[in-house]
């Protein structure tokens, strides 16, 4: 059998062309990759991204799911992702039905995990997967084989019979992960990925390394824990594989790939310091045998309590940075989210990463059912004591299928239609507060702007920057019309000299005007009111969600946003983390202020928040 697996298109709504590399692969089709081929069957990758020649990514998912269809003719084709994938597999499935109508189609994922009755009744694939997917897909593939269509076998399974959706039982003892066979990237263009469009990472998963080649590893799967906004296979419990087959994967990986940034994926790594220690002896064991170079970051959770030794031991190891989930410094609002935490144990971690030289980073989400005027203010008066030189993030909650916030958003009603929900996923903030919509909208997506800026990090002016010539036909930065510096800083923390690698706007393109901050007062105000920007254009709409800005700024909530608006002007400027200390910093390659809309709105909203 030939099995044609078609990855998501990154941001397939948010705009075209949005550029790709190995640091968000969704790992579980190279899992998917593996099992097929070790079952004796042929694997075909189809990595629609990276390629910007198309009119649209509607276009360019046609063009390429078309070709893959002439060229490989597959007996069977996998789609799959998350619930943010929704239109991009909605179309995918269209256009194969209207190009090769006889070709199954089997859906798995976060999209179907969590929402299987649904999704598989609406975007009607032939079959669909319920969690883990190796052997379900090789059971599947050996079963059309043979021309057998027992279904009814397979546990975990999604079919249809006389046009009725059928869901077999649900069984998920699954096998040992040190069982499972190692991913198999290679169907996918991981290794161009990696040589052309390692830029495209942010910029935590490859500051410390100018050149960065970032690759991915899974060394667990599930979460003991049960967050109110977070999405997991409830059914499936939590599994870590062996240190020493982590090793013998990472072994593999470096010898292929010659990665130098590693980025170990789970949600939680290590559940106690105690295999994080048992990690770095292996692996500082495995550097000097093999002679690996490369730094790595790490996610896990606050219970885990780490200390400074065996932190400093993971940086000998070549660890740059780990995370906790942070979400709110509220104690009301972290147990709403059922998050066993406590802001005094983050305190503690940023106060002991930063002792270590290792980097923290982390996410604030506002907007939990508990969230009130003062919960903020307990956060951002958190933020603004522990968090403002860390690699920190903000965002508004969201109710994603699979979890407990998207089943009482559809009980209250917030979510009336689950079609349009999924058709706008991630278009739209949900107020699930107490706190008034005037209040609560224009607060949640100022600061969401205003953290997008980074002007509360500390900043440095570069003491060298040019044109890397070597990169003159870098493929991202020639759409963008930008181009690749070379860049020396003192870090502002550790005064110590970093060398850096960075898309940026020329500096005679940021002369000429051509430059802009990306903020659109315009937009802003649309979105305050729950409008489309792009639909609703009158001034009178603009002039309402104008004033009904500036009436919010009365309440108190609104001063907590001061720290975000920093002090100094608007530069031609990046934001990083110093390879030394590994805090982060904004780096200004001009003395000379470039003035952008955004000062002048810097200007108005200090002085309205002021005092």
């Amino acid at each position: 059998m030939r099995v044609l697996l078609i990855i998501p298109t990154s941001g397939y709504k948010q705009g075209y062309p949005t550029y790709f590399s190995t640091a968000d692969f969704p790992s579980g089709f190279a899992y998917l990759a593996s099992a097929i081929h070790n079952a004796g069957h042929e694997v075909l990758g189809l990595n629609p991204n990276n390629d910007a020649s198309y009119r649209s990514a509607y276009d360019m998912v046609y063009d390429k799911i078309f070709q893959s269809l002439k060229k490989d003719k597959p007996d069977l084709i996998g789609l799959g992702g998350l619930s943010t994938d929704f239109k991009f597999i909605k179309d995918a499935i269209q256009i194969i039905r209207k190009l090769a109508p006889d070709t199954p189609i089997v859906c798995g994922g976060g999209i179907i995990n969590f929402d299987a009755e649904f999704i598989f009744s609406t975007l009607r694939p032939d079959f669909c997967i319920i969690g883990e997917g190796e052997e379900v897909l090789v059971q599947l593939v050996n079963m059309l084989e043979c021309g057998r269509r027992d279904y009814e076998e397979i546990a975990n399974f999604g079919y249809w019979d006389n046009d009725i959706a059928k869901f077999t039982k649900r069984k998920f003892n699954y096998v040992d992960l040190d069982k499972r066979a190692f991913p198999d990237y290679e169907p996918f263009g991981a290794k161009k990925m990696l040589d052309e469009y390692a830029m495209a990472t942010r910029y935590v998963y490859r500051y410390t390394r100018p050149r960065p080649r970032p690759m991915t590893i899974v060394s667990a799967r599930g979460c003991p824990f049960s967050c109110t906004f977070c999405v997991h296979n409830k059914e499936g419990k939590y599994r870590s594989r062996s240190i020493d087959n982590i090793m013998q994967e990472i072994k593999e990986l470096y010898e292929q790939y010659h990665f130098n940034v590693l980025i170990i994926l789970d949600e939680l790594f290590v559940a106690k310091k105690e295999r994080l220690r048992e990690f770095c002896v292996a692996l500082l064991d495995a550097r000097e045998k093999y002679g690996w170079d490369f730094d790595w970051i790490f996610q896990t959770h606050a219970n885990a309590s780490l200390d400074r030794e065996v932190l400093e031991m993971a940086k000998k190891a070549g660890c740059y940075c780990f995370t906790y989930g942070i979400e709110s410094a509220s104690p009301r609002v972290l147990a709403s989210m059922n998050k066993k935490t406590k802001p005094s144990q983050i305190a503690k971690a940023t106060g002991i990463a930063s002792s270590a030289g290792i980097g923290f980073y982390a996410v604030l989400i506002f907007g939990d059912v508990a969230e009130t005027e003062e919960t903020i203010q307990e956060t951002m008066s958190f933020f603004s004591q522990h968090l403002l030189d860390i690699h920190i993030y903000g965002a508004s909650i969201s109710p994603y299928p699979g979890s407990k916030l998207f089943d009482d958003c559809i009980k209250k009603g917030l979510i009336p239609d689950r079609l349009q929900y999924y058709e706008h996923i991630d278009e739209q903030i949900y107020n699930m507060t107490t706190i008034p919509n005037r209040v609560f909208f224009p607060w949640m997506y100022l600061m969401i702007y205003l953290l997008r800026f980074f002007r509360f990090a500390k900043s440095t002016n570069a003491s060298k920057w040019t044109i890397d010539s070597e990169a003159a036909n870098d493929s991202i930065a020639l759409y963008y019309k930008k181009a690749i510096y070379e860049i020396w800083a003192k870090c502002p923390h550790c005064a110590k000299e970093g060398y850096f690698r960075e898309l940026l706007v020329d500096n005679r393109v940021i002369a000429a005007g051509a430059n802009k901050s990306g903020f659109s007062l315009e937009a802003f105000i649309m979105r305050v009111v729950g409008l489309s920007a792009n639909k609703y254009k009158t001034p009178q709409l603009i002039l309402k969600g104008g004033l009904l800005f500036l009436i919010s700024f009365r309440r108190p909530i609104f001063k907590t946003l001061k720290p975000l608006l920093g002090d100094s002007e608007f530069t031609q400027s990046f934001t990083t983390g110093c390879p030394h200390c590994n805090k982060r910093i904004t780096v200004n390659i001009s003395t000379d202020s470039v003035k952008h809309r955004f000062n002048t709105i810097r200007k108005l909203l200090r002085m309205v928040l002021r005092g």
